[in-house]
């Protein structure tokens, strides 16, 4: 049972908090072994425009609480956006009903206050005061720059694909009925644009850049979010084919950032049961260069992907996937856990409309000591990718192919600009090959990486 965003007053943690009692209460009465209630109260406002102007305004209120009960080891869901008194009791009915209609897994077991400890839980500083006074019209007013410096920075971008500004606050709770309670909160603001440059005969390149922060003091000046989003379009302009060749790439932060994203199922407790994973049996092995790791941390303060505790209620925590280059950790929630007989490691993620499935908070490699400038100087000839086309990874088996753009490199220098071109490779001999790590590791939302030298991959070409 679900609703859709009901836009009214928004809810602050101890309602939620007390919403969510009465929830479990409820589903206890109507026959549930066990219950746990999520909710959030989310506050969102969006603005995009194009041409000078305003294209959209969009701002929201979403109330909603996801109920989750176990009956004889069978375990029901459902969620909803009304949380009338009345509806908790029809939400409770039902969803023990559909408990009923279950398998009984003897892993579907709620965590208990002892699960958690009694360690307090951290002030990661997820709040931001002056971002929850920002009037609307300062919001508008930094799309409408965004565009504006966007347009102005070279003669060759006559319009953009759009500037966007973005802002949500809100609060989450989570009780269940083994005596977990919790409460959180955060902001977030987030900004880009996208400028258009004329390549001739009617083509355009395009440069995106933006970022996504905690909080508002943390955001880059729209000046220079614009400059750079402008860089990046200008620089493509001229961009041609190269032909098919094994040679070193280098993954700009953002091209790597992505791909340790999608990398990341590899690593869960979930693909490893199921053995679907192309790490499965490698825990303690070597599987990447010695300069590679890789962290997963719920705990940085002022981080988009922090939060003090996971989707079911055990604190988060550092979790270091790869260290210097040996699979060291697999991620767990708490059912996952209990399957592999190993504990939780934090890392259950969820919303109110979901069950609790495993995820990262604030995905990263770690940097390196060399400059991006010294890593392109390595390289006598090959390919430095900075842009991504059509999905190209295959979870299973780790095999990465991207449609690319980038530049490409002639004795340690950019020479020109690439499109039309595929670089492919596999994960596991692109992290055995990992020939520099860069110092340039910076947080543009909740996943990053520094620049990464590839030795060699396949770019093909015409």
């Amino acid at each position: 049972m679900s609703g859709t965003a009901h836009e009214g007053r928004p809810l602050d943690a101890a309602e939620l908090l007390r919403l969510g009692t009465e929830a479990v209460e409820r589903a206890r009465r109507a026959g549930a072994d066990h219950a746990e209630a999520y909710l959030e109260s989310l506050r969102s406002f969006t603005v995009r425009v194009n041409s000078g102007a305003i294209e959209s305004l969009k701002q929201s209120v979403t109330r909603g609480l996801g109920l989750r009960v176990l009956v004889g080891g069978a375990q029901g869901f459902v969620s909803s956006t009304d949380l009338a008194p009345g509806s908790l009791d029809e939400l409770a009915r039902h969803v023990v009903a559909l408990a009923r209609f279950s398998t009984p897994d003897q892993a579907n077991v709620f965590p208990t206050p002892a699960d958690a400890g009694d360690e307090p839980l951290p002030d990661l500083e997820l709040v931001d005061p002056a971002l929850l006074a920002w009037p609307a019209e300062r919001r508008i007013e930094m799309a409408l720059a965004l565009e504006r410096v966007a347009l102005g920075c070279d003669p060759r971008i006559h319009r953009t694909d759009g500037a966007s500004v973005s802002t949500r606050d809100g609060h989450a709770a989570l009780v269940n009925s083994s005596g977990l309670a919790r409460t959180s909160s955060g902001t977030t603001v987030s900004a880009h644009v996208v400028p258009l440059a004329d390549d001739g005969e009617g083509k355009q390149q395009t440069g995106w850049y933006g970022m996504v922060k905690c909080r508002l003091d943390e955001l880059e000046a729209p000046e220079a979010i614009a400059r750079e989003a402008a860089r990046r379009a200008v620089a493509r302009i001229g961009a041609r084919q190269v032909p098919t060749a094994r040679v070193p790439v280098i993954l700009s932060p953002d091209i790597a950032a992505a791909w340790i994203g999608e990398m990341l199922e590899a690593f869960s407790g979930e693909a490893q049961l199921k053995r679907t994973s192309w790490l499965t049996d490698r825990l303690g092995e070597t599987i990447a260069a010695r300069a590679v790791t890789l962290v997963d941390d719920g705990r940085l303060p002022r981080a988009v992907g922090s939060e003090p505790f996971d989707g079911e209620g055990l604190p988060t925590r550092r979790n270091v996937l790869i260290e210097r280059g040996r699979f060291a950790t697999i991620l767990y929630d708490h059912y996952h856990a209990l399957r592999c007989g190993a504990r939780s490691t934090g890392s259950a993620v969820r919303g109110y409309s979901s069950t609790p499935g495993i995820g990262s908070h604030n995905l990263y490699i770690e940097a390196g000591g060399e400059s991006p400038e010294a890593i392109l100087a390595r390289v006598d000839r090959g390919f430095y990718m900075d842009d991504q086309g059509s999905y190209g990874f295959n979870p299973t088996t780790g095999d990465y192919s991207f449609q690319a753009q980038g530049f490409w490199i002639e004795r340690g220098a950019k020479t020109f600009p690439v499109e039309g071109v595929t670089v492919a490779s596999n994960s596991l001999e692109m992290l055995r090959n990992v020939a520099a790590v860069g110092s340039d590791l910076r947080f543009l939302g909740s996943v990053a990486s520094p620049t990464l030298l590839i030795s060699e991959m396949t770019v093909s070409g015409g």
